[in-house]
């Protein structure tokens, strides 16, 4: 009897496991299986395009590139055709302000309803432009939790945003006082504010003069402690801060530079040795100058002058420091968006950046700087399929980017022709 049991108990118990197994095996949603066939794939790391080339997507990741005669492509899976077209890429831009208004009016009747609708518009705006994740480096709070929870609750459909919640600045200093900026002071302040942007869902952390060297220490450990990247402004339009700022900024363990703005050239040097990363914002640069919209004591008294960031460049360059793709165009230059990344781009390009390289800079280091690298910016095995097919050679004009004809976002189609 008790062995009668002991077996039918046995039997009751196989049977419930495999009634669980199926059930759940039932319930999971069959990934879906996207190739696409034949473009020549520039695939971010900096090597050469390589012509017929499938790239075999499933689900959110990368499961396969290579030769279109070498992948095989399982049954059942969605084909599309790009022969004759480029594949690339999403790119990044690492320095923007989502939220920021467009004119001093809107910026004193904001809301952060307001701001976040204006962020989204920016985001979508780049979904068809084929930059597929964005860095804001300071914004207000709301806006930034409501966008980041509406993504992942599906309510938006949009790139990634990768947020630095409030800039952290000192009281008096560069952004003091303007919506999404903080104002701390002393390295407990600093090392509390830093906890507080974690604990309101930030995984990156903006930091901004006139600091001292015991204060971006603190910061930068409880970055460190939180294992989230902490960047720092160099320099600005607002500054009038002294050029040591960059030098302490190195020194105290930040990991990325915002702007080339006015350093002595041996802190390029420091930067260097360290590996820092910089993005230089060249183009918003550009803009202001010929707005005339860089202060006078910055004109008059420190020398500023657009050569100045673009020497900067050229030395940051000679140094293999690795450079970023950022807009930062903030105010009035909000109505650039989304072309003035592309500028940024040909910017580049200009100052003696090859194609390759700036296409680098806006993929595979767009990755590095956001501390990615192992999930975006280049097209491998395993990586988020963040893609865009464009329809001509990007190394023979930058004139094709901008305008994609297929944008795929964790393996998301978006169609734009």
């Amino acid at each position: 009897m008790k062995r009668k049991f002991f077996i039918s108990f046995l039997v009751l118990l196989v049977f419930l496991n495999f009634s669980f197994s199926y059930s759940q095996e039932k319930g999971k949603k069959k990934e879906r299986v996207i190739a696409l066939v034949g473009g020549t794939l520039i695939d971010g790391t900096g090597t050469q395009p390589v012509p017929n080339t499938t790239v075999l997507i499933k689900g959110q990741k990368i499961e396969a590139v290579g030769l279109s005669d070498k992948v095989k492509i399982p049954k059942g899976a969605k084909k599309i055709d790009v022969s004759g077209k480029w594949i690339l890429p999403g790119f990044i831009d690492c320095h923007i302000h989502l939220t920021y208004p467009y004119n001093n009016m809107q910026y004193f009747t904001d809301t952060d309803s307001l701001a976040t609708l204006r962020a989204v518009n920016v985001l979508n705006m780049y979904l068809k432009s084929g930059v597929t994740s964005v860095r804001d480096v300071g914004s207000p709070i709301e806006p930034m939790q409501a966008i980041m929870a509406g993504s992942s609750l599906r309510y938006i459909d949009t790139i990634r945003l990768f947020s630095c919640g409030q800039l952290l600045t000192v009281t008096g200093g560069h952004g003091d006082g303007i919506r999404g900026a903080r104002g701390v002071d002393g390295p407990w302040e600093f090392r509390k504010a830093v906890r507080e942007m974690y604990k309101a869902g930030f995984r990156h952390i903006k930091i901004s003069p006139t600091f001292t060297l015991e204060e971006v220490k603190a910061a930068v450990d409880e970055a460190k402690t939180l294992g989230i990247p902490i960047t720092s402004h160099g320099g600005g339009l607002s500054d009038t801060t002294p050029t040591s700022m960059t030098r302490i900024a190195v020194q105290g363990g930040a990991q990325c530079i915002e702007h080339l703005n006015e350093m002595e050239v041996d802190v390029l040097d420091l930067m260097a040795e360290k590996g820092v990363y910089n993005v230089p914002t060249l183009s918003v640069y550009r803009e202001l100058y010929k707005a005339k919209m860089v202060p006078k004591v910055l004109l008059e008294k420190r020398g500023w002058k657009l050569s100045i960031h673009e020497t900067l460049f050229k030395e940051a360059r000679k140094r293999k420091i690795i450079l970023g793709i950022g807009t930062d165009a903030v105010g009035q230059f909000m109505k650039l968006y989304p072309g003035i990344y592309f500028t940024e781009l040909k910017y580049f390009v200009e100052l003696g950046a090859d194609p390759m390289e700036t296409i680098v800079a806006a993929t595979k280091n767009g990755a590095l700087i956001l501390g990615k690298e192992d999930e975006l910016g280049t097209i491998e095995k395993g990586k988020l399929a963040d893609i865009q097919v464009i329809g001509g050679d990007p190394l023979q004009s930058f004139d094709v980017l901008g305008h994609p004809e297929i944008v795929l976002v964790g393996g998301k189609i978006h169609k734009f022709k």
